[in-house]
C-alpha cells in the first residue's frame, strides 16, 4: 500500500543519493543556486498567465514584471528584442519554431541522430510529428559538419530550415563557413541547449555573429537555471516570421508556461552575469583535464587529435567494456552517473538498446567546486571500476562529501 510516509521517504532517499552521495556527470543536468531554488517555490507556481502583450488573467502584475525582466536580461546579452521565454523545454522550443516556419512536406536539414542531433531535430521526434522530410547533413568523424558536402546537399534539397546544434557537442558548429557556401536565404536554427551557459558567458561561439538566425535552448544544462526552454532570434530577424513564432507559442502550443520558474531564471542570469565567465572557463578546463586523464588510463576518448573537447562534454567509446548501457549501469552501481549514447557508427538497434558510447558532462560537479586536480581523482575511479573491476561506491560517497556547496552564485542574500 502506498502511504504518505513511503512517498516522503522515497524523495528523501533520492535527495540524499543524487544530491549528496553521487558524482553527477549527466551532461544535460545541473543544479540551481540556493537563492534560485528558494525563489522557485512560491505562490507563482499556483497561477496562470496566458497573455499576448496584456494578460488574459487578473492578478498577474508581478508575473508580467518578472517576465519582462527575463526578456530584457537575455535581450541585452544577445542584442535583440526577440526573446520568447515561455517554452517549457528546449524540445518544445524546437517544436514551436519548426511549426511556425514550415508546412507539412517541407524538407529540413538535421545533423542526424547518431551524430548527436537531439531527437526533436529528427524524424523520430518533432520533425516526424510535423510531417517534415529530414535530410541528414554530412558529418565528420569529430561530430562536426563537412561544410562542402553539406552545402551541396542544401543546394540540391533546398530545405526550408537548417537545424544545427547537438546533444553530443564537443566543438562549435561551422556556421560561418556554411553561410559562405549557401548564402543567407535559408534560416539556420541553432539548438544551443547544451552549450547555452558557455555561450552566455562568452566562452563558446557567438551564434548570431557567426550566422545563425534563431537559437533555441533549455535553461538548465551549462546554464544552471530551472528546467525550461527559450527561443531567441537575432535583432534583424524578419518581424513577420517572429510574429509567427510568437503566436505559435501562444495561443498555439503553450498555455501555462509555469511562471514560478521565471524568478529563478532571472536570478540565474544575474549570477551568470557576475560569475559566468569564471564558471564556464572552469567547466572547459575540467572537461579537458578529465578527458586527458581518462585517455591516459586507456579509455577510448573521442577526438584526442583535437584536444578532446571545447565544451562540458566528453565522449567515450566503451564497446570494449560491453557497451554504453552496461557501462552506465556499472558506473551507477558505484555512484557515478553518466548516460549511454549512440555514436556515429551505431545501428538504430544499437542506438536504442546498447549503444557504443557514454557521454560525460562536468558542469554540475564544477558547480559544486571541483577543479582540475579533482578530475584526476574521477579518472582514477573510472580506471578502477572499468579496468580493474573494483567497486568504489563507498570511496565515491566519501569523496563527494567534500563537494556539497554550490559555487558561482550569490550566497549571502
Amino acid at each position: 500500500m502506498v502511504t504518505i510516509e513511503y512517498i516522503v521517504d522515497l524523495v528523501n532517499k533520492h535527495n540524499v543519493w543524487r544530491g549528496k552521495e553521487c558524482i553527477n556527470l549527466v551532461a544535460s543536468e545541473n543544479v540551481m543556486s540556493p537563492l534560485a531554488k528558494r525563489l522557485y517555490v512560491s505562490d507563482f507556481m499556483h497561477r496562470y498567465n496566458e497573455h499576448f502583450e496584456k494578460s488574459h488573467y487578473q492578478g498577474t502584475k508581478y508575473c508580467m514584471e518578472i517576465e519582462g525582466f527575463v526578456k530584457r536580461i537575455f535581450g541585452e546579452r544577445f542584442n535583440t528584442d526577440k526573446v520568447e521565454p515561455r517554452p517549457l523545454s528546449g524540445g518544445q522550443a524546437n517544436l514551436i519554431v519548426l511549426a511556425a516556419l514550415t508546412s507539412p512536406g517541407d524538407t529540413i536539414i538535421s545533423v542526424g541522430l547518431t551524430s548527436g542531433a537531439h531527437v526533436s531535430h529528427t524524424k523520430f521526434g518533432v520533425v516526424g510529428v510535423l510531417r517534415l522530410e529530414e535530410k541528414v547533413a554530412v558529418n565528420n568523424e569529430d561530430l562536426t559538419i563537412d561544410v562542402d558536402a553539406t552545402a551541396r546537399l542544401i543546394r540540391e534539397k533546398n530545405p526550408k530550415v537548417i537545424i544545427l546544434g547537438r546533444s553530443l557537442v564537443l566543438f562549435p558548429e561551422p556556421i560561418k563557413e556554411l553561410r559562405e557556401e549557401i548564402g543567407w536565404d535559408i534560416p539556420i536554427l541553432y539548438d544551443v541547449a547544451h552549450v547555452f551557459g558557455l555561450i552566455y558567458a562568452g566562452k563558446f561561439q557567438e551564434p548570431f555573429e557567426d550566422g545563425a538566425d534563431i537559437i533555441t535552448t533549455s535553461t538548465h544544462k551549462t546554464f544552471p537555471g530551472p528546467q525550461g526552454g527559450m527561443i531567441i532570434a537575432k535583432k534583424d530577424f524578419p518581424d513577420k516570421l517572429w510574429e509567427k513564432i510568437y503566436y505559435t507559442t501562444f495561443p498555439g502550443l503553450v498555455y501555462n508556461h509555469h511562471i514560478h520558474r521565471l524568478p529563478a531564471l532571472v536570478v540565474t542570469a544575474l549570477e551568470m552575469n557576475a560569475y559566468g565567465e569564471e564558471y564556464a572557463t572552469q567547466i572547459i578546463k575540467n572537461a579537458k583535464k578529465l578527458a586527458e586523464e581518462l585517455y591516459d588510463r586507456g579509455l577510448k576518448v573521442l577526438c584526442a587529435d583535437r584536444g578532446f573537447t571545447e565544451t562540458h562534454q566528453i565522449l567515450v567509446d566503451v564497446r570494449d567494456y560491453g557497451g554504453g548501457a552496461k557501462v552506465a549501469e556499472i558506473l551507477e552501481d558505484n555512484n557515478i552517473i553518466v548516460t549511454k549514447v549512440a555514436l556515429p557508427w551505431d545501428t538504430p538497434k544499437d542506438a536504442t538498446e546498447n549503444p557504443s558510447g557514454i557521454r560525460i558532462g562536468v558542469q554540475e560537479m564544477t558547480r559544486y567546486g571541483m577543479k582540475e586536480e579533482h578530475m584526476v581523482t574521477l579518472a582514477e575511479f573510472f580506471d578502477r571500476i572499468l579496468n580493474r573491476r573494483e567497486n568504489v561506491r563507498r570511496e565515491v560517497t566519501v569523496f563527494r562529501k567534500n563537494f556539497q556547496k554550490v559555487h558561482y552564485c550569490f550566497n549571502n542574500i
